[in-house]
């Protein structure tokens, strides 16, 4: 008997070493996996920053209209809990009212960003926050944000309120998409039609508000499954368009918001053969001829557009330039997780993997087309934005802050309205894609100033309707029924970047101005 015994004790020790050894591994996969999310950095401690509660009045204040075409004079603004309780230009201030003093100043709804992935960095809801955004939509659900956005309705974490659609259904079949999707909850990969109508009900069932649509859904019978189940389980479907799904498909498919103005041009892009250096200028013609019969279309079947327009005016700056244009965006309150190189993400910095950037070692033959290609790409993302405007498609300001290298979370939404409004949208309406569209689209009882709306609210210094770059001129913020000064979201800004400072293994001082 001793032989079995011994050979006995031999296969336990090894199936305990290669326990332990696959323990050891799945660590460190999730610790990698995590680093790019943004989990390493600390979290800061919100309870440090100081709010006003309960009762106050914003009395003398101009007051943006509900359909953000002009400024109210004069009005005062009284608020109770989370709730626009009065306005008028001649209303009484009951003396338990903590008064704000609005004199040339302005009052708009809260800012929404349509378009987010906070992954799990945490930190970045006090970015959106400090910037006047009391709203985001996350595009790619993860459950910890089921929690973070519990945290943020009781007020033990500070931030804007959340939309969250589901984790990005994908079909993709390589070993790295399929490992991530073991160990990472926000893109799933299917293999049949039973499994992705499934998905849809799962997804419901968990809170999910929408269903994100990958772009890596490479299975058309896939797509049309997963609409027909989401009218069946009343549930809107969002995101990218597949690659073999064309715009004459999405017209009448159901789905009911398209992520990306680009997602049309590209679209278009592979219809038409592909974009090349030699064929860019005619297709930009071909192109320019067609958009409005798109945006007409769009418009018939009631298809909302997240623009994300600033990331692709910009991608061929961190083509050709990375370095200066790392110095024109808010490097420094960008999570280092992110930025930062990792086995799974090649981070934000020149010669380590930034997805856009061009290698120094490129001819300039080479540079040259890329440059032909970008500018057409810009182009025709240009006029499919003024065709949107012109056939009065609704469109929703996003940016896809954390899903596209170069967008700061906050910061980049500000960069979004400046775009839409250079490209021909008139000031009013970015105001109104960044307020009352977002908020109709999502069904929350926001994104205009009116008794009875939430009072998720910010307080300018100076007019957004005479120069949209006044979104910044942040005076105060209002949301979830607490009222932030001006020191106040400064001091969430500092602590947001000193915690990013203590958790860099890269100095990122050659790129700030």
């Amino acid at each position: 008997m001793k032989p079995r015994s011994s050979i006995k004790k031999i296969l336990t020790s090894i199936l305990l070493v290669v326990v332990i050894a696959l323990t050891v591994i799945s660590y460190k996969m999730i610790y990698e996996i995590n680093k790019p999310l943004g989990k390493h950095i600390e979290v800061v401690d919100t309870s440090q920053f100081k709010s006003i509660s309960g009762k106050f009045a914003i009395k003398n204040i101009n007051v943006l209209s509900e359909n953000s075409e002009v400024m109210i004079p004069h009005q005062s603004v009284l608020i109770k809990g989370n709730t626009i309780e009065s306005i008028g230009d001649s209303i009484h201030i009951p003396k338990d009212y903590f008064v704000v003093d609005g004199t040339n100043k302005y009052l708009i709804p809260g800012l929404i960003d349509s378009h987010v992935h906070i992954k799990k960095s945490k930190n970045d809801l006090l970015l959106y926050l400090a910037n006047g955004i009391t709203y985001v939509g996350e595009m790619t659900g993860m459950k910890e944000h089921f929690t973070y956005a519990k945290e943020i309705e009781k007020g033990s974490f500070l931030g804007p309120r959340m939309y969250i659609a589901s984790p990005k259904v994908s079909s993709e079949k390589t070993f790295m998409t399929t490992l991530r999707s073991w160990f990472e909850s926000r893109q799933q990969n299917f293999t049949s039609e039973k499994a992705i109508r499934k998905a849809v009900s799962d997804y419901k069932a968990k809170g999910y508000q929408a269903i994100k649509l990958s772009s890596g859904l490479y299975e058309r019978d896939f797509y049309f499954a997963l609409i027909d189940e989401a009218k069946k389980e009343n549930i809107p479907v969002i995101g990218h368009l597949p690659p073999y799904i064309y715009m004459e498909d999405l017209y009448t498919s159901g789905q009911s918001q398209l992520s990306h103005i680009a997602s049309i041009t590209q679209s278009e892009i592979n219809e038409y053969g592909g974009l090349n250096y030699k064929n860019a200028e005619a297709f930009v013609k071909y192109f320019t001829a067609k958009a409005d019969s798109i945006a007409i279309k769009l418009k018939e079947n009631n298809i909302t557009i997240s623009s994300t327009l600033w990331i692709y005016e910009n991608m061929d700056k961190q083509d050709f330039d990375l370095k200066n244009f790392l110095k024109t965006i808010e490097l420094e309150y960008m999570n280092p997780g992110w930025v930062e190189p990792s086995k799974f993400s090649g981070g934000w910095l020149p010669g380590t993997g930034n997805s856009y950037n061009i290698p120094d070692n490129n001819d300039s033959i080479s540079m040259a087309r890329s440059k032909i290609h970008w500018d057409a790409q810009t182009k025709v993302v240009q006029e499919m934005t003024k065709a949107l405007s012109r056939h009065k498609v609704t469109i929703l300001a996003g940016t896809d802050a954390n899903g596209a290298n170069g967008c700061v979370p906050g910061f980049s939404l500000h960069d979004e309205l400046e775009s839409l409004n250079a490209v021909g949208l008139s000031t009013s309406q970015v105001l109104h894609s960044a307020t009352l569209a977002s908020a109709e689209w999502m069904k929350i009882n926001t994104g205009k100033i009116k008794v009875g709306y939430d009072a998720d609210l910010v307080i300018l210094n100076e007019n957004p309707l005479e120069n949209i770059q006044n979104t910044k001129a942040i005076n105060t913020v209002i949301a979830n029924g607490k009222l932030f000064n001006r020191e106040t979201l400064d001091r969430m800004l500092h602590e947001v970047k000193e915690a990013n400072n203590r958790g860099r293994n890269i100095s990122i001082d050659e790129y700030l101005d």
